[in-house]
């Protein structure tokens, strides 16, 4: 009955109506979406919407992943994570537009889902091949968020990534900058009092988080020269707030 209805609507609004020729009636409008709607495939357990869609698929039981890891909790498929993956993509967090731009409790929280199918408790009983895999990923992983936690190191990585290195031993070409980290030195070493430190600590974190914004700021401009160059700022105002820490021992800012 209905197929037979069908044509019969489909001709009334193709009708000499110019009414009709303006505003496509609703049966119409009803089979054209339909005809245009893509198919969804569905894996069973997941969502189809489009932050699953592009998870990637067991290779052994085309289950998709819960995790950017190589690991199927369904299967007990494991492998190692490719060279090339950055530890943006592993933590499942963006490198772009700004790699450097990240949450730490995002990351945490990414840690620990990863950790829920790799620890290698999770594989106990299994081939030895497979624990092993287990472990190095778990290392991997508590690398990268070892990384990307923390702003100088994340800076580093970020530069290391787009060919740029920051050795232990490099310098900086900056007199008023330098003047100001001889300055913070000797502030320590006359320090007299945990309280005098503390203050000393707190100017030398007001003028980190300067820092950290300018190579925010930096990255996003994809400017890697200059981005290096603060980054080997905030390298010295990390030994600062380290020497503090220490006080009253023995300091060095590198």
């Amino acid at each position: 009955m209905q197929r037979r209805l069908l044509p019969r609507l489909l001709l009334a609004c193709t009708s000499s109506s110019p009414l009709l020729h303006q505003r496509p009636c609703g049966a119409h409008l009803q089979l054209s979406r339909a005809q245009n709607r893509p198919a969804v495939p569905r894996q069973p357990g997941y969502s189809t919407a489009s932050s699953q869609s592009s998870r990637p698929i067991c290779p052994r039981c085309s289950t998709a992943l819960p995790t950017p890891l190589p690991v199927c909790p369904k299967c007990y498929y494991i492998s190692d994570a490719k060279p090339e993956m950055s530890y943006h993509e592993m933590l499942g967090v963006p490198y772009e537009p700004n790699p450097f731009i990240v949450s730490n409790l995002e990351l945490k929280r990414r840690l620990r889902e990863l950790q829920s199918v790799i620890h290698p408790d999770k594989w106990v009983g299994k081939n030895e091949r497979e624990q092993q895999a287990a472990g190095r990923l778990s290392s991997v992983v508590n690398n990268a968020l070892h990384h990307l936690s923390d702003p100088l190191r994340r800076a580093e990585y970020i530069l290391s990534r787009e060919g740029f290195t920051v050795e232990e031993t490099d310098k900086i070409d900056d007199p008023m900058f330098l003047m100001e980290i001889l300055e913070l030195r000797e502030q320590l070493s006359d320090a007299q009092s945990r309280r005098e430190v503390d203050e000393i600590r707190e100017d030398n974190s007001v003028k980190m988080e300067e820092i950290i914004k300018e190579i925010e700021d930096l990255v996003g401009e994809k400017d890697w020269p200059a981005v290096r160059a603060a980054t080997i700022k905030l390298r010295y105002l990390y030994g600062i707030d380290k020497a503090a820490e220490a006080w009253p021992s023995s300091f060095s800012d590198h």
